[in-house]
């Protein structure tokens, strides 16, 4: 019996798709006749969905057939079957089961390339124009899910050559329990495991459990006994940076180095669309903190209406959020390089920092990062020592 699994790699709301929703679907081994690919296709319900044919072994004339079928249903409904990493001899295939004149699925070299082409082609409307700039967020969403998703597979190969798990599956089982605990996503712990050196047998992982103590913070009030979480510590900041400047609007990101994107972690003072359009920017996006943060130093915008930077998008949807004058104050990290980003923002134009408020955002922002640098480190630490000794258990 031939030997077929699949799994939903993605699966995410992503408005201006006709659906509504895209789903990736990463198949492995045989086909066989195709009794359980036409039922794996069949369940993901009413989706843009992308099939990921890298891990086939072989793909049965019969399975073309039900792609080839699936595919036709599908642009009849405006929902494009794509399918990536489709080997040649499964090409092949696909063309001799298909008939003169018959929609196929589209095919790409790799998902990435082919969830590029599901969010550019689509439109709110359903019509395949251009996609609107809402639709931006949701493609850095999809960038960085992807790269969550490979990173997690490299942790859960490391963790069975390790420690010689059972499979990827009860790696990855493991990988979620330890993040969960430690409050971390798994792709950060992921990451994380990848990038740090094994333990030496019969030693402490790490040597530095001494060197604990928290950094001095001066906006934070005094400490009740509870430990402070990262949200907590980014809306206490959110609220000094908002005093320091005198301003009603402030929203506070950190950058993942991984893709270059920054993420809106806090905010006070906008409204549902800022929020939307500001939830992801990357490195190319024309903002005022992807500027800063590619600069690794304070932008000031005396006024939005006529700052150079700005893209149209960006520009209309801050003016429509009655933001007319901004600053961003960098983060600093390790090598004083950003590890995030600090904006206030005015109605009115021209607004007037002093260089006392400058000097008190600039000492924030060293506060801040000193906390998160610690607060990472010891975080990350303590998670991967009970990762460790989870392993060596099971």
């Amino acid at each position: 019996m031939p030997n077929f699994s699949c799994r939903t790699v993605l699966d995410m709301d992503l408005p201006g798709l006709v659906t509504g929703r895209l789903t990736v679907l990463a198949v492995y081994g045989d086909t066989g006749v195709g009794t359980a690919l036409e039922f794996a296709l069949a369940a993901q319900g009413d989706t843009q969905l992308v099939v990921d044919l890298g891990s086939l072994d072989r793909l049965s004339p019969d399975a073309a057939e039900i792609l080839l079928r699936f595919a036709a249903v599908g642009a009849a409904r405006g929902r494009l079957l794509r399918l990536a990493a489709c080997t040649a001899d499964a090409a092949a295939v696909l063309a001799r089961a298909r008939s003169t004149g018959t929609a196929g699925p589209e095919l790409y070299p790799t998902v990435p390339e082919a969830l590029t082409a599901a969010v550019t082609s689509a439109a709110a409307s359903g019509t395949g124009a251009a996609p609107s700039p809402a639709l931006r967020p949701h493609a850095l969403r999809l960038r960085h899910e992807l790269l969550a998703h490979a990173r997690i597979a490299r942790a859960q190969g490391l963790l069975v050559e390790r420690y010689g798990l059972r499979d990827p599956r009860s790696a990855g089982a493991l990988l979620r329990g330890v993040a969960r605990t430690h409050g971390l996503s798994r792709a950060v712990l992921a990451a994380t495991l990848t990038k740090t050196p094994p333990p030496v047998p019969g030693e402490p992982w790490f040597t530095d459990a001494g060197a604990t103590a928290q950094p001095a913070v001066g906006f934070l009030g005094p400490p009740d006994g509870r430990p402070l979480t990262q949200a907590a510590f980014l809306d206490a900041l959110r609220d000094a940076v908002c005093a320091a400047a005198h301003a009603r609007m402030a929203d506070v990101q950190l950058l993942d180095r991984a893709d270059n994107t920054l993420w809106l972690e806090s905010h006070c003072g906008f409204s549902d669309e800022f929020v939307r359009f500001f939830a992801v920017i990357d490195d190319a996006g024309t903002t005022a903190c992807g500027e800063a943060a590619r600069k690794s130093e304070r932008v000031v915008v005396d006024d939005v209406v006529t700052a150079p930077f700005f893209d149209e998008d960006s520009r209309a949807v801050l003016l429509a959020a009655h933001c007319r004058s901004l600053q961003s104050t960098p983060i600093p990290g390790a090598g004083g390089l950003p590890q995030g980003m600090f904006s206030t923002h005015h109605a009115r134009p021209c607004h007037a920092y002093t260089e006392a408020e400058l000097g008190t955002l600039d000492r924030i922002a060293r506060e801040a990062g000193a906390w998160l640098d610690w607060h990472r480190k010891i975080t990350l630490h303590s998670a991967l020592e009970d990762l460790h000794r989870r392993a060596l258990l099971s």
